[in-house]
């Protein structure tokens, strides 16, 4: 009886799910950032202003834990269109040793969202109660709201759909409220909006193919020198959504300074400006100053 009773309990202690993070329902405290690509202290949930957002938690960055990493950096990208934000943070002790070592995570997994490391340190921001003990929490929220939470303890195959799923929830475009327009022509609008938005995502999922795909070798083709990876960085403040003019133009200061005179990098700075305006990313005071940067160094 005793035996019976006590591997009851242990069958349901070995069951217990791990919380981490605030749980559905539950608002999404801002908290400070250090953003390893602007190498500026920020607040992604204070910048997103409601903004259907993913934030991912990187408790211990392992490899199962990067495969997971991957499709929901790609998936982030896929949906920014419909104005998806997705922030990736490092809970780590040592600042500086994480400020070294995310470039080159970055570099390796190609992540395009942003990645920071929590001011926090190990623990995270205190109002948010993340636990230790799991690998990534992920929070899905929507005008600061939590949708969904994820305490990821051990990443696998089937946590990926699962967090999509959660995604697609919160992108899902409500029905307007009526306006005496004829229902017809609103069933057109609406399907013609997620047309759109489809193709967008499309459009970004064939960029992410063409990205992987092996590029063909010509014959006498010469390689394609390597960006300087401080100049790519540097020119990832260009192209911040929230960015300001007085930020801009600080940024800008000091990718010049970096240049300086060399005949290299100005050449690599003027095609990085051209695949960025390309690419439309950016604010339209970015796309300005780029345009200007573009004609000053394109020649």
């Amino acid at each position: 009886m005793h035996l019976a009773l006590i591997a009851t309990l242990l069958a349901f202690t070995a069951q217990d799910p791990k919380f981490s993070g605030p749980q559905k329902g539950e608002k999404t405290p801002a908290f400070k950032v250090f953003d390893v690509g602007t190498r500026q202290e920020t607040d992604y949930v204070a910048e997103n202003k409601g903004a259907p957002t993913v934030l991912v938690f990187i408790h211990e960055l392992t490899r199962p834990g990067a495969a997971l990493m991957r499709p929901l950096d790609e998936y982030g990208q896929i949906k920014q269109g419909r104005g998806l934000r997705t922030h990736f943070i490092s809970l780590s002790e040592d600042r500086d040793g994480a400020e070294r070592h995310l470039p080159l995570v970055i570099k390796s997994l190609n992540l395009k969202c942003p990645l920071g490391i929590s001011l926090d340190g190990k623990e995270g921001p205190g109002a948010y109660g993340l636990n230790r003990e799991v690998m990534l929490t992920i929070v899905v929220a929507r005008d600061n709201k939590v949708a969904a939470n994820f305490a990821i303890l051990s990443p696998n195959e089937t946590d990926a759909p699962r967090i999509k799923a959660a995604i697609d929830e919160i992108l899902k475009v409500a029905p307007p409220p009526p306006s005496g327009s004829p229902e017809e022509l609103r069933e057109q609008v609406l399907k013609l909006q997620e047309e759109l938005a489809a193709l967008r995502e499309e459009i970004t999922s064939l960029r992410f193919k063409l990205e992987k795909a092996p590029a063909p070798q010509r014959r006498g083709e010469m390689e394609r020198p390597k960006e300087d990876e401080a100049l790519v960085n540097q020119c990832r403040r260009l192209i911040q959504m929230q960015a300001t003019q007085e930020q801009l133009d600080a940024a800008v200061k000091d990718i010049e300074a970096y240049i300086g005179a060399s005949a290299d990098l100005k050449k690599q700075y003027a095609g990085i400006l051209t695949r960025i305006l390309d690419l439309k990313y950016g604010n339209d005071l970015g796309k300005a100053v780029m345009r200007t940067q573009l004609e000053k160094y394109g020649k």
